[in-house]
């Protein structure tokens, strides 16, 4: 059923349990079901909108003059005007109809509803890419940036790149190598770097992935560019201690160069740059120091090896019966992918291709660093071999394992008491709770209470250097199986602090005991008590 208010509708089951609400900034004039789908069609003052049961809205048509609307049936809206008489509409309900087979897991008609319709605008790619599936936004999309940045929301490297082509910008080439870098495409980021001429991420690039050759070909491009910096930074990553005391010294830093040549053992430089003056400067040095060489590369590779994970894209799952499309079934990822409309397929094709010479042009193409530079440059991308996956089968058989439910949220759906709620995380439902257990409105008093609770209720673990802390959850006693938060406000607690701001107000500090009573008082909506002694306390307390 549809609930009609003046300037809102809510859409409740047969037993009048809300399924969803929407406001509108005009009075809605009318409304009805269509009679073919669950589609609630309703008319405000120059609009015909469309609402779902889950909550998506859309407009479907504009008015002239307003229209009280009686049926819907089949693409006709059916209804009176101002002046009562009888008036028929033309309306088309696709989008509504899309977005519904979507939620009911009807692939096999959205897809057909795809090929078949017109669904085109901004705001069914939304839809689209908010449901995750960027990947069928990408067929209604010509808009070179609007598919850059699907084509990124859903990882295809390789239609993002050719975007990025026709595009030119140095900002896509930027935006495409962080997600290739993400995804462990080091061939695709040294290409993106080389487009932004962005010297210092692709030498700190090859210094990642081991390529000492390229590296020491960076650092004599860096000459040929007069960069200090870069030649330092590229001698460092090499460990090339004979280089940066030649940049030191033609930098005009020469009692660094000299101390760099009597710390790392260069008894020629030494000897070359050894004045009275610097000896008389040069501050004392240890002897046991140790060239800073860089870590030997564990393994060279061009590229992550990634592991294919099966997933189910739309294309797939719409030649699938709808009666097997539940969460459980899946297949293989890139089967079922239509004839026209393969997003996939230049993925497929360039797996097994060397992407060394597109790489090489690249360089050569955008850096123009000039005649010299460029002859630096050639054969900076040497033959590489690609990691593939090995064909053992071991990685068809993963499957991802399903991830467990957040405590918090089982405290939340376990416990109807505010304090669960508020170290749970959920401040909104515990708002909501307090407004209807004791009518509470304003919160603003009760907010370092919030925030005690909620950082009482976990444990954080630090854990591995560059790894994430573990949070670890405290859980009190109780007699049902329920696991439910540590709650740090306790009424013994509230008995001791009550105390305290009685001896305080007999001392005459009769601003600090305002504030610790009214501590008290945001506290204790907030205490679980288990027994009806504890509620008598906390009686008394109040």
């Amino acid at each position: 059923v549809a609930l009609i208010s003046k300037h809102g509708i809510t859409i409740a089951s047969r037993d009048l349990d809300q399924l969803c609400s929407l406001t509108e900034s005009v009075r809605v004039k009318s409304g009805a079901w269509d009679t073919n789908n669950r589609i609630f069609v309703y008319t405000t003052l120059n609009h015909i909108k469309y609402c779902l049961i889950n909550g998506d809205t859309g407009i479907i048509r504009t008015l002239d003059t307003p229209v009280y609307t009686t049926r819907v049936h089949n693409n006709q809206l059916f209804g009176l005007d101002r002046e009562c008489k009888a008036r028929s509409l033309s309306i088309d309900t696709s989008e509504a109809v899309f977005k519904l087979a979507l939620e009911d897991k009807n692939y096999h008609h959205a897809m057909r509803m795809v090929r078949n319709s017109r669904l085109c605008g901004k705001a069914i790619i939304r839809y689209l890419q908010d449901k995750g599936f960027p990947e069928v936004a990408l067929h209604f999309v010509d808009d070179l940036k609007t598919r850059f940045k699907l084509a990124l929301a859903c990882g295809n490297i390789e239609i993002a790149m050719n975007t990025a082509y026709e595009m030119g910008d140095d900002q896509s080439w930027h935006r495409l190598g962080i997600e290739a870098l993400r995804q462990g495409n080091h061939q695709v980021v040294e290409m993106a770097y080389q487009r932004t001429k962005n010297f210092e991420r692709l030498s700190f690039l090859y210094l990642l992935t081991g390529n000492v050759e390229k590296l020491r070909k960076m650092l004599k491009i860096a000459e040929m560019r007069q960069d200090a910096m870069a030649r330092f930074h590229n001698a460092l990553f090499l460990g090339d201690a004979q280089h940066r005391v030649r940049v030191l010294e033609e930098a005009g830093q020469m009692s660094l160069a000299y101390l760099t040549s009597l710390t790392h053992g260069l008894a020629a430089d030494e000897e070359r740059l050894h004045t009275e003056e610097l000896s008389d400067k040069l501050m004392a040095y240890k002897i046991d120091a140790c060239l800073l060489q860089p870590p030997t590369p564990i393994m060279h590779a061009d590229n992550w090896p990634l592991l294919s994970v099966p997933k189910q894209t739309l294309y797939e799952k719409s030649e699938v019966p709808s009666h097997e499309t539940g969460e459980d079934y899946c297949e293989p990822a890139g089967q079922g992918w239509e004839t026209g409309i393969d997003l996939e397929e230049a993925l497929d094709e360039h797996e097994h291709q060397d992407h060394d010479d597109v790489i090489a042009s690249g360089w050569e193409d955008e850096l123009d660093l000039g005649d010299d530079l460029s002859s630096a440059a050639v054969g900076l991308n040497g033959p590489s071999t690609q990691i593939k996956p090995s064909g053992d089968g071991h990685n068809e058989a993963f499957v991802v394992p399903t991830s467990g439910v957040f405590p918090g949220q089982s405290w939340c759906s376990s416990s109807s008491h505010a304090a669960d709620h508020v170290a749970a995380g959920s401040i909104g439902s515990a708002m909501q709770l307090l407004h209807r257990q004791i009518a509470a409105v304003h919160f603003k008093p009760m907010r370092s209470r919030f925030v005690l609770l909620y950082l009482s209720s976990l444990n954080s673990l630090p854990g591995l250097p560059l790894a994430n802390t573990m949070h670890i959850p405290l859980h009190r006693a109780t007699h049902g199986a329920d696991k439910l938060p540590e709650v740090a406000l306790k009424v013994p607690h509230l008995i001791l602090s009550l105390k305290v701001a009685y001896k305080t107000f007999q001392k005459g500090e009769f601003s600090r005991a305002q504030a610790m009573f009214k501590t008290i008082f945001s506290s204790i909506p907030l205490i679980i008590t288990e027994t009806r002694v504890a509620s008598n306390e906390v009686s008394w307390i109040l």
